[in-house]
C-alpha cells in the first residue's frame, strides 16, 4: 500500500469524541475501582459511529484486525496487536464469551442494537482477565439508560444484495431501577451464490435497587443466525470484476448457530469496601452442513465469580468456571478452570499511580499459570496523560487443540506464553484537538500451530510482535475529524530463522470526518489495509492491499430519522482472508441502504 506513508504523515485515529476516561470498569474488573486508564484504552460507542454492525464498528479502529467470511452476514472475528483472534478475550457485561471449538469468538452473531459502549484495552491483561488476552481484551457493555429516561424506538432498513433489518429499542430508568431491551431481526440473500443470511436477537439488561442490601442486575443475550457457507470462490482474486467473484465453491453447504447468555449478579458496599458476586450461563450451539456431512458441537460455560474492591485502590478477585464440549466429532469434553487475582494501585507521586498485579490460573487442560503485570499511568495535567506497562500472557489449548479427531492426541501440549510491554502517549487540547502515539513487543513462546508432518497442535515455535500505533482528531463543534494508523510486524521463529506470520498485514489506516447540526448528520469513514498472506514468510495465497471508502447521511424530523448509507463507494474488489483448500472469500462491492427510525419516547 504505497500511499498509506504518505496519507499518514498528515492523518493519523478513529471517531472517539468522549474521553478515554470513560473506561474504568475493564481496567479493573470492579465497578468501584477508578485508577486512570491507559493512554492507549479507547472506548466506542455505537451511536456515534458510522459503522452498521459491531464488526464493522471495531474494524474502524485502527488497532483491531477483523477477518471476515461470507460478506457481511458471515463469521468475522476480531484479534488485537498481532495476536490472533483466540488471543484477544471478548466479554459481555464482565463474563467471558465462550468461544466456539478454535477458541474464536464469532462477532456475527451480536447485534449492534442492544450495545451501550465497547471498551478496548489493548495489550496483555492476563493479570485480571486469564487465558487468551494476550492481545488485550474487547469488552462489550449492553446499554444503560440515565436515570429519568424512557425509551422507546423502532426502525427499520433495506440494502442491497436483498438486505432487510427491523430493530425495536424499549427502557427506562428509575430511582428503584432500570431495564433495557433491544431486539432485531434482519435478513439478506447475500453477495455471493449461498451467501444468503437470517437472524434474529435480543439483548437486555436490567437493575434493582434493594436500598441497603445493594442491587440486583441482570443481563442477557440470544441469537439465532442461519447462514449459507459460499466456502469462498473459484475465481482467482486477480481476474474479480465485480460479478465473477460471486460464484461459489459451495452451493449446498450451510450453518445454524445459536447463542444464548445469562448472567446475575449481586453488589454492595461504599467508599471503603465494594463487593459484588456474579454468576452466569452460555452456550454456543453450532449445526453444519458441510462436505457432504452434517454436524453439530454444542460449547457451554458456566461461571461464579466474587470481587472485592477496598478502598476503591486495592481489588481482589476469584473466577471459577466449567466449560463443556458435545461434539459427535471431537467427543464430549469438560474442561474446570479458576483464577485468583489481586492487583493495588499506589500514588507515590501527585497525578502518577502505579499498578501492580498478578493472577493464578489452574485448569485440567495446563499446569498453573502466574501472570503478573506493572502499570502506570502519569497524568501530569488535564491534557496530557502518559502510560506504560509489562506484563505476561497466555493462549490455553482449545478443544481443536486437544481433541482433534483427525490428528494425534496432543497431551504434553503446554499453554502458549508471552511478555508483552508497551508505552503510550496522550495529549487532548481544550481547542477541540488530540494526538496519541503507542508503542508495543511481545516476546512468544511455546506458539502452538498445527505440525505440517502430523497436523496435531504442537509447541512448535517462537515469535514476537512489535508495532506502533498513531491517532489524531479534532473535534471543535459541529466538525469532527479523526484518522488512525497502525503498524505491526509479526514473526516467527522457526528452524529456518524468524519469518513473517501469515494472516498479518503491515500496516491499517482508517479516517473518519462527519458534521453533526440542526438534526442532520454525515459521516465519511475510509478503511486502508496493506497486502497479507495465507502463509508464513508472504508463502501461499496473495490478499492485495485495499482502501474502502464509505458515506452516511441521516435526517432528524420531529420523532423520525431518516438515514442513508454508501458503503464501499469505489466499488473495490477485495477479501479479509483466504485459505489454501477454498481461495478467497470476496466481500461486497458497492452497497447502498437506508431506512427510518422512528422515537415513540
Amino acid at each position: 500500500m504505497k500511499s498509506l506513508p504518505l496519507l499518514l504523515l498528515f492523518l493519523s485515529f478513529p471517531v472517539q469524541s468522549r474521553s478515554s476516561d470513560d473506561v474504568f470498569f475493564s481496567v479493573g474488573r470492579a465497578a468501584a475501582y477508578r485508577a486512570m486508564p491507559p493512554a492507549d484504552a479507547a472506548t466506542v460507542y455505537p451511536g456515534e459511529a458510522a459503522a452498521p454492525d459491531l464488526a464493522g464498528l471495531l474494524d474502524a479502529q485502527a488497532p483491531l484486525s477483523v477477518r471476515r467470511l461470507n460478506g457481511p452476514s458471515g463469521a468475522a472475528t476480531v484479534s488485537l496487536r498481532g495476536f490472533q483472534a483466540k488471543q484477544t478475550a471478548v466479554y459481555l457485561d464482565d463474563v467471558r464469551l465462550p468461544a466456539d471449538i478454535t477458541g474464536t469468538v464469532d462477532l456475527s452473531l451480536f447485534p449492534s442494537a442492544g450495545l451501550g459502549r465497547v471498551e478496548v484495552l489493548p495489550g496483555a491483561a492476563a493479570s485480571a482477565y486469564g487465558a487468551n488476552a494476550e492481545g488485550g481484551v474487547v469488552h462489550l457493555f449492553t446499554r444503560k439508560l440515565s436515570p429519568g429516561a424512557r425509551l422507546a424506538e423502532a426502525s427499520a432498513g433495506l440494502s442491497s444484495w436483498g438486505g432487510r433489518n427491523l430493530t425495536l429499542k424499549t427502557g427506562a430508568a428509575g430511582r428503584a431501577g432500570d431495564f433495557f431491551l433491544g431486539a432485531a431481526r434482519d435478513s439478506s440473500e447475500g453477495f455471493q451464490r449461498n451467501s444468503g443470511a437470517a437472524r434474529e436477537a435480543a439483548q437486555g439488561r436490567g437493575s434493582v435497587g434493594l436500598g441497603a442490601a445493594g442491587k440486583l442486575t441482570f443481563s442477557g443475550l440470544y441469537s439465532s443466525l442461519r447462514t449459507g457457507l459460499p466456502s469462498g470462490t473459484p475465481v482467482p482474486v486477480a481476474d474479480w470484476n465485480g460479478s465473477r467473484e460471486r460464484a461459489a465453491n459451495s452451493l449446498t453447504d450451510w450453518q445454524k448457530s445459536r447463542r444464548g447468555f445469562l448472567s446475575g449478579a449481586w453488589s454492595a458496599g461504599g467508599e471503603a469496601l465494594e463487593g459484588r458476586v456474579e454468576s452466569s450461563f452460555s452456550s454456543n450451539r453450532i449445526e453444519a452442513f458441510q462436505f457432504g456431512s452434517r454436524s453439530k458441537a454444542l460449547v457451554t460455560d458456566r461461571g461464579l465469580s466474587g470481587r472485592l474492591a477496598v478502598r476503591r485502590t486495592l481489588v481482589l478477585g476469584a473466577e471459577a468456571s466449567l466449560s463443556e464440549l458435545a461434539s459427535a466429532d471431537y467427543g464430549d469434553h469438560r474442561i474446570g478452570s479458576a483464577g485468583f487475582f489481586a492487583q493495588k494501585t499506589f500514588a507515590p507521586l501527585e497525578k502518577l499511580e502505579l499498578t501492580p498485579g498478578a493472577r493464578l490460573d489452574r485448569s485440567g487442560s495446563y499446569p498453573a499459570r502466574l501472570s503478573p503485570k506493572l502499570a502506570a499511568v502519569y497524568a501530569p495535567s488535564s491534557e496530557w496523560k502518559f502510560s506504560a506497562s509489562a506484563g505476561a500472557g497466555f493462549q490455553a489449548p482449545t478443544f481443536a487443540d486437544l481433541y482433534n479427531p483427525w490428528a494425534p492426541p496432543a497431551p504434553g501440549l503446554k499453554p502458549e506464553r508471552s511478555v508483552n510491554y508497551d508505552a503510550s502517549a496522550y495529549y487532548g487540547s481544550p481547542d477541540g484537538w488530540y494526538a496519541g502515539a503507542s508503542g508495543y513487543y511481545s516476546v512468544i513462546r511455546d506458539r502452538i500451530a498445527l505440525d505440517p508432518a502430523t497436523w496435531a497442535a504442537a509447541n512448535l515455535d517462537s515469535g514476537y510482535n512489535v508495532g506502533a500505533e498513531g491517532k489524531a482528531g479534532w473535534t471543535p463543534g459541529v466538525f469532527r475529524l479523526s484518522a488512525a494508523w497502525a503498524l505491526n510486524v509479526s514473526k516467527v521463529k522457526t528452524g529456518g530463522g524468524y519469518e513473517l506470520m501469515n494472516y498479518s498485514p503491515l500496516r491499517k489506516a482508517t479516517l473518519s470526518a462527519g458534521l453533526e447540526a440542526d438534526g442532520t448528520r454525515v459521516a465519511f469513514t475510509g478503511l486502508g489495509v496493506s497486502e497479507q498472506y495465507t502463509g508464513r514468510g508472504r508463502t501461499g495465497l496473495r490478499l492485495p492491499e485495499y482502501w474502502t471508502f464509505g458515506l452516511r447521511a441521516a435526517r432528524e424530523l420531529g420523532g423520525l430519522e431518516f438515514w442513508a448509507a454508501a458503503d464501499n463507494l469505489l466499488d473495490r474488489h477485495y477479501a479479509t482472508t483466504a485459505d489454501v483448500f477454498n481461495g478467497w472469500y470476496p466481500q461486497p462491492g458497492r452497497t447502498f441502504s437506508a431506512g427510518l427510525s422512528w422515537k415513540l419516547l
